[in-house]
């Protein structure tokens, strides 16, 4: 996506008579053309956008037999239809083919997805909206991580020094906290190509296992996956005009003398991106794990789960950093899927129900039946409609065992009456159900995920511009501009 410049210099025409005037034949035939020229021999440089024009007669070029033929530039013939094809949706093979990485907003729903994709499972990230100690302690347990979102300033970090050729992976800042989260739980599992990756780059430096991140296909093409056209390119653009000023600001600072050597001047705040860290407990510290530090930060160690109070501090003071106004900040956390343990919950309790059923059928028969049919609260833990719902089969519950202290219950409330056993079954059924309604939610709140993320993934570039252009043709964009203006 990227345009090079020619740099070839010019070289004596050596051709014979007639042969520049068949070239530029050629060339003329072929449209518009976009000539940039560069590396001339006094130093300057020139930039420019010409119509292919024809040469000078043979005739011209006899009386000034000295003159120099410049070599063909290098030329990119553009479509008529530049903009649409701009705009165009990506492919699948577009995504894999591009090697640069979008940058990613902060969002909950697209960090899961990834995880889902890259293979990861039964984690979850949720967004925490206060950064009190209670809001932490009440994270579903165990908590593997901590994502905190800052505007990147080089200069409110003492310890961090800016890189002026920027860091290996631009944009890939979101997807290495992930990774930096993920890969050190021994508890957490990464599915097959995380769990080679992470094989492969074990004795490697942290450089070179960001290097490898960065030309791995796969864990690009997962990041990538929210891309649309106009995000490639302004990846690009992006990239393209930081290089150009980091090689503007070493010219100038190499053109100063000792003598005039002056303090660089801090860049506008706004001139800094948005930068994703991660917090992680392993081994019994709490890390700070930064892709633009070139070795993990030791925070304190820690016993228990009460790991988050040593992370806390670390980025209350962070936020201190900048002005009161400035509200740019964002904490993800990543804590275990409570989904796949509310299904736990839902398989024990109609567990409970389905072992009671047996032990007061065969103790009391018909009046436990009787008085189970009349309550309001029927429940069949065999029904496979039921069942399904919850991703669970009948052998499912007829596999797992009931816990000692369900059997204690049944145990005593059977040897009592049937009544006491239709009332426990009252007990266990509302407790099911409690269950079966925070996996609902939970299910729910994966499929809202699912829609935000699809509804991201789209593309209305090509769209709007269609309108756009309608509105135009029709004299509608005129009359709305001359009422703005």
């Amino acid at each position: 996506m990227h345009r090079h410049a020619a740099n070839t210099p010019p070289e004596r025409d050596s051709s014979p008579p007639g042969t520049a005037q068949r070239r530029s034949k050629r060339l003329s035939n072929a449209g518009f053309v976009i000539r940039i020229r560069g590396g001339k021999t006094d130093g300057s440089k020139t930039a420019s956008r010409t119509m292919s024009q024809p040469e000078p007669a043979v005739g011209d070029q006899r009386r000034n037999p000295k003159r120099k033929a410049a070599a063909p530039p290098q030329s990119h013939v553009l479509p008529d239809n530049l903009l649409e094809e701009a705009l165009k949706p990506l492919t699948s093979a577009d995504i894999e083919e591009w090697d640069g990485w979008i940058e990613l907003e902060s969002e909950p729903a697209f960090f899961n997805t990834i995880l889902k994709d890259l293979g990861v499972k039964d984690v979850k990230v949720q967004e925490l909206f206060s950064l009190d100690q209670d809001s932490l302690d009440f994270l579903p347990k165990p908590v593997y991580g901590l994502i905190f979102l800052f505007q990147y300033a080089p200069f409110h970090d003492d310890n961090q020094v800016e890189d002026e050729s920027g860091p290996t992976t631009s944009n890939a800042c979101a997807t290495v906290a992930l990774l930096n989260i993920v890969m050190n739980h021994t508890a957490i599992d990464l599915g097959s190509e995380l769990r080679i990756f992470k094989e492969a780059t074990a004795g490697m430096s942290t450089a070179v296992r960001g290097y490898e991140l960065g030309r791995n296909k796969f864990i690009r093409k997962m990041h990538n996956s929210f891309a649309r056209r106009m995000d490639c390119l302004n990846a690009d653009l992006f990239l393209e005009n930081d290089a150009s000023d980091a090689k503007s600001r070493k010219r100038g600072a190499a053109s100063l003398t000792a003598s005039r050597k002056k303090k660089p001047k801090k860049r506008h705040s706004s001139d800094y991106g948005y930068h994703f860290i991660a917090y992680v407990p392993s081994g019994g510290f709490v890390w700070e794990l930064d892709g633009l530090r070139g070795n993990p930060q030791k925070l304190g160690s820690f016993d228990g789960d009460g790991w988050t109070n040593l992370a806390r501090p670390q980025i209350e003071a962070r936020m201190l950093q900048y002005e009161e106004n400035q509200i740019s900040f964002n904490l993800l956390s990543l804590c275990q899927s409570p989904l796949q343990k509310n299904k736990k919950s839902v398989l024990s309790a109609l567990t409970a129900v389905r072992f009671l059923d047996s032990q007061a059928k065969t103790q009391h028969e018909d009046v436990y039946t009787t008085l189970v049919s009349n309550s309001d609260t029927q429940l069949d833990p065999n029904d496979p409609l039921l069942l399904a719902e919850y991703n669970l089969k009948s052998e499912d519950v007829a596999k797992e065992p009931p816990t000692e202290v369900i059997k204690a219950r049944v145990s005593k409330a059977c040897s009592i009456s049937a009544r006491d056993a239709a009332s426990l079954r009252h007990e266990l059924v509302t407790e099911a159900r409690a269950s079966m309604g925070e996996y609902r939610g939970e299910a729910m709140a994966a499929m809202a995920d699912e829609e935000r993320v699809a509804e991201r993934k789209k593309d209305y570039g090509s769209v709007l511009h269609k309108w756009i252009s309608k509105l135009a043709e029709k004299g509608v964009l005129e009359d709305i501009i001359k009422m703005s203006s």
